[in-house]
């Protein structure tokens, strides 16, 4: 029978989070407007946030522009804070942007931090020094420091407010440009498209007439930003939709920003289920045939074939997918693969030594590489017995303190003491089937793939079954190295996906 209490539905938290910066922290461009005279020494905004209708959070900003060294410097600051519901428990999340740079947009200094009670912050703060951008990224407590090649074309993340008001857009007018983004130490190029002015109603109920600017970034591609824009430059609204909900954010006043969040009736877990009909023994099945409707998408480009996995295109928006079942082999030799498999990162602390002391307790006696992974895979399912939905992601380090999470713990604990033993690993990012009290449903979800024979193998610790059956649908995959994408990254896939999926079962067996 297919467990109702140990599957473990992947929080949408990590890709809110993604939502959450791209929605809150990125401006949107001034309109055309006639001269006016400079900025204010200071400036300050307050915004809300709203999901799927409900108050969630608030954002502040703050810009202003200083005398340092004999130069301006311009500072800018923004906090953003955010509660919602998963599956009963509260779940806050807490971001901290803040930069330093010239009048023209040159980037001298930032810092950025998440924080996520109560699991630990993770910060990276950075220094441009003349051709390097030097970086110290600190996630569990512990730092490391980087060096990142830097361009001098690239402009800071709040260049773009400033300089789009004193050029600002015109309706049918588009701009591209490239911006560092602090939430994932990357440069991202930026593309905005001024649209024409239309009525639009805020958060009062009031309708203005304004510049409607869609906003791109490659660092999440297929997201779109939609800012509404007055005409004085200021954006009075934005939003976008992920994870078949729509997340908007509206300037307010502060009083307005600190009335009470009720984002704790929404839980957003739950709301982003797939329903389908009841498969019995899911995770005991050898292969099963999915119809898998993805509107607005080519299903080749959404479902990876791969693996456990094959997708065909029977229609513009309809996909086959077969999934087979991959137990774990019961002998296994390891290939070569590349080094961010194998290799200590911030997310997946190999060295770390409670997770050597883990994989050691773990492994036993074990020397085969299959029978390794089988048994860290029983040990991570049984040792993690606290499920906790109030973190979004810990590191494996923490996770190996605490002995608690969900299934993005599970996923990073295990690859972390697979790669302790010598193992290959990774995580996947995908869709898991649950029978819940109610309803039967496919779930985002996260797991753990082992490298055996030169085969990524996939291992669920929330199932501890010797491997995946045919009820885990793959969307994309991660080392989780330090000089790959940003964790985030790895959900974008899902959070495009949610809310614009159906799923039919064609065949079991």
């Amino acid at each position: 029978m297919t467990s109702r209490l140990k599957i473990c539905v992947l929080p949408p938290s990590l890709a809110l989070c993604a939502m959450w910066i791209l929605a809150v922290n990125v401006g949107c461009p001034a309109v055309a407007q006639e001269p006016k005279p400079a900025a204010p020494a200071k400036e300050e905004s307050w915004q809300v946030i709203y999901l799927s209708g409900q108050r969630i959070g608030f954002a502040h900003s703050v810009t202003e522009t200083i005398k340092q060294d004999g130069r301006d410097v311009v500072r800018s600051s923004s906090d953003s804070h955010m509660t919602i519901k998963r599956f009963g428990q509260s779940l806050v999340m807490k971001q901290t942007v803040a930069t330093e740079e010239s009048t023209e947009g040159d980037l001298f200094t930032f810092r950025y931090e998440m924080a996520n009670p109560p699991a630990s912050s993770t910060s990276t703060a950075g220094k441009v020094e003349g051709k390097e951008l030097k970086l110290e990224q600190t996630v569990n407590g512990k730092s490391k420091g980087s060096v990142q090649a830097w361009r001098p074309e690239v402009k800071s993340p709040t260049y773009q407010d400033r300089v789009l008001k004193s050029s600002p857009l015109k309706p049918g007018e588009t701009r591209s440009f490239e911006a560092f983004m602090p939430e994932f130490s990357k440069v991202a190029t930026v593309k905005l498209v001024a649209v024409d002015w239309e009525e639009t109603a805020l958060l009062d109920g009031q309708k203005k007439k304004l510049l409607k600017v869609k906003m791109t970034q490659s660092l999440i591609p297929g997201v779109v930003i939609v800012g509404f824009v007055d005409d004085k430059g200021e954006t009075l609204k934005s939003s976008t939709s992920m994870l078949g909900v729509e997340m908007e954010t509206y300037q307010v006043s502060k009083d307005e920003a600190f009335k009470a969040i009720d984002g704790t009736e929404l839980d957003l877990a739950i709301s982003t289920l797939v329903k389908v009909k009841r498969i019995p023994n899911a995770h005991e099945t050898k292969k099963i045939v999915y119809l898998v409707t993805t509107l607005g998408q080519n299903p080749e480009d959404v479902l990876p074939s791969g693996g456990t996995q094959t997708v065909k295109k029977t229609d513009t928006e309809i996909g086959e997918l077969t999934v087979t079942a991959a137990p774990i082999p019961d002998q296994a030799t390891l290939q070569a693969v590349d080094d961010e498999f194998t290799a200590e990162s911030q997310f997946l602390q190999r060295d770390d030594e409670l997770v050597q002391a883990h994989a050691k307790k773990a492994t036993g006696d074990a020397t085969d590489p299959a029978q390794i992974a089988r048994r860290m895979e029983k040990y991570v399912q049984k040792t993690l017995t606290k499920k906790d939905f109030s973190t979004a992601m810990a590191s494996a380090g923490e996770v190996a303190k605490t002995l608690q999470g969900d299934c993005t713990e599970h996923a990073v604990l295990l690859a972390a003491m697979l790669r302790a033993k010598g193992i290959p690993s990774r995580v996947a990012v995908g869709l898991v089937y649950v029978d819940l009290k109610d309803t039967s449903a496919f779930g985002g979800h996260m797991w753990t793939e082992a490298n055996l024979n030169g085969r990524w193998i996939p291992l669920d610790a929330t199932l501890g079954r010797g491997g995946t059956g045919a009820a885990h649908i793959k969307l994309s995959d991660s080392s989780l190295s330090d000089d790959g994408p940003a964790a985030i990254s790895s959900f974008a896939p899902l959070m495009l996906v949610i809310g614009q999926l159906k799923i039919d079962v064609k065949s079991v067996e």
